[in-house]
This record gives C-alpha cells, sequence and structure tokens, in this order.
C-alpha cells in the first residue's frame, strides 16, 4: 500500500529552526516530499515535465493546474510511507491534490499540522539568529499568519475526512 501523509509547517530557514527531516522520527523508511528536495532532484532533473513547470517559474507565472498531477505523482514512491512537507499551498490545491491520490488509489492517512502558537516568539528568535532576513518582524508575522489561515481553511475542509493531528510548531519530534 502506499501511504501518504501531509504535515503542515511553517518555513523558516534551517538557521532559525531545525529541518522538518530532523523533527521526524520513525522505524518506517519514509520519502519525505521538501521544498529544498524538490527544487535540488526534482526541478534540476531533465523531465519533460521538470522543465515545463521551471518554464512556469522563470517567467513568474503560477504552475497551472494541469501539470500539479504528475508534479505529484513524481514524486511518490510506490509502496512507501509518502510525507509532504511542501508543494499544498491552498485550499484548491489541496483539493486537487486528493483527486490525484484518488486516481492513483493512495491513501492519505492524516494531517498533522504544526501550528504558531507563539508568533512573537518565533519572530524574535528569527530576528536574534538571521537578523539580516528576518530583520522586519511584522512582516514575518504577517506572512505566518496568511500561512496559517490557509492551512486552517485545509484543516477544517478535512476534519470529517483525515486524522487531523495538530501540535505546536516548537514541538522537538513528529512521530510517523
Amino acid at each position: 500500500m502506499t501511504e501518504i501523509k501531509v504535515i503542515f509547517r511553517f518555513n523558516i530557514s534551517e538557521i532559525v529552526f531545525k529541518s522538518i527531516e530532523q523533527t521526524i522520527i520513525s522505524d518506517k523508511h519514509l520519502n519525505i516530499i521538501t521544498g529544498d528536495r524538490i527544487r535540488e532532484e526534482f526541478l534540476k532533473g531533465e523531465s519533460a515535465i521538470a522543465n515545463e513547470i521551471n518554464n512556469f517559474m522563470n517567467e513568474g507565472k503560477l504552475i497551472p493546474i494541469e501539470y500539479w498531477y504528475p508534479f505529484w505523482t513524481a514524486q511518490i514512491i510506490e509502496g512507501q510511507v509518502n510525507v509532504f512537507t511542501s508543494m499544498i499551498g491552498n485550499i484548491d490545491q489541496f483539493k486537487e491534490f486528493e483527486k490525484c491520490l484518488k486516481l492513483k488509489n493512495y491513501n492519505l492517512t492524516e494531517i498533522i499540522y504544526l501550528k504558531v502558537n507563539r508568533i512573537d516568539e518565533l519572530t524574535e528568535l528569527a530576528k536574534l539568529k538571521y537578523g539580516k532576513i528576518y530583520n522586519q518582524s511584522d512582516i514575518l508575522k504577517k506572512h505566518i499568519i496568511d500561512y496559517q489561515i490557509m492551512r486552517e481553511e485545509i484543516i477544517e475542509y478535512s476534519k470529517n475526512k483525515y486524522e487531523i493531528i495538530i501540535k505546536d510548531f516548537f514541538e522537538s519530534e513528529i512521530k510517523i
């Protein structure tokens, strides 16, 4: 069985806070799909879909919906637990993601949402550890709030369909 899990966690520099890969604990063989991995492995690859997606991104355009399905399925390894930590931005993308999984008979087993409950603490930590990037706390706070509004819309939509686990952003371990 090909199992799919989704982790929603605000992405901030590893200089500020440890990476999602450093947070996940599991005795299973996981295929962790992160934004960095997508950029390093998939988008630098020579596949036709990667080239087309890169063209859209290089032109500053949004990736059209018809490219999402092959983009997502290219990341999945059959018969493993696949953990998406990136690539699902808003409710419309999530609904398309669901359709993609259903077409392939993949099983979305849970959504883990790491909510930033202490926004001031995270923005101060960011400013302290990486001030040259995160020196404007109000802008970072707005990004966090906007991120959480989009994810909470997905959580609300999903709560009667999937197992939903909500934890604090600062959790030291995520067990899968």
